[in-house]
Formats: structure tokens, C-alpha cells, sequence
């Protein structure tokens, strides 16, 4: 006889819970009645021997036209050129 036990808080009787991940992985827990929760409430909303309805793939994103730049950027900020004395010196000559 077998005898399940929850994989979180070794409470029995546990059910075996598997998911799949549409990548291919998948994992398997026994889980009792309340850390099952949040699954069988899953489980309830899809009618007995149906396969759930895969997500709509998005749409691909749309290539934007080229259109002329109607708003000017704010010009990128850039870090003051350190000069050395030696450099200073030989701007002056």
C-alpha cells in the first residue's frame, strides 16, 4: 500500500500534482488538501475532459515607419573633458 505525503508539511493524504511548462519542463508534488488549494481552484475552472484553450499568441510587434523626428531630444550629456597643466601649458604656445 501506498501512502502519500505532502512535500511541504508531511501531511497525509497528498495527491500528486504535475505541471508542464509549454517548453517541456515539468515538475511533480504531492500536495494535501490545503497546499492543493490554488490547483483544484485551477482544476475547477476547466470542465471535466476538456483540454484547456492554449493562450492567444501575441501578436509580433509592428515595424514603426520611418517618419521625421517632429520633437528634438535633449542632447546627451557628456562629462567635462579633464585637462592636465601640461596640456593647458601647450594650448597657450
Amino acid at each position: 500500500m501506498l501512502i502519500r505525503a505532502c512535500d511541504i508539511d508531511k501531511k497525509t493524504p497528498a495527491t500528486t500534482y504535475t505541471i508542464t511548462a509549454g517548453d517541456g519542463r515539468s515538475i511533480s508534488k504531492d500536495l494535501c488538501e490545503e497546499h492543493a488549494e490554488p490547483f483544484e481552484e485551477w482544476l475547477e475552472e476547466a470542465e471535466p475532459g476538456e483540454e484547456p484553450e492554449p493562450e492567444p499568441a501575441p501578436e509580433p510587434a509592428r515595424k514603426a515607419t520611418a517618419r521625421k523626428a517632429t520633437a528634438k531630444k535633449a542632447p546627451a550629456r557628456r562629462r567635462p573633458k579633464v585637462t592636465s597643466l601640461e596640456e593647458i601649458e601647450a594650448k597657450k604656445k
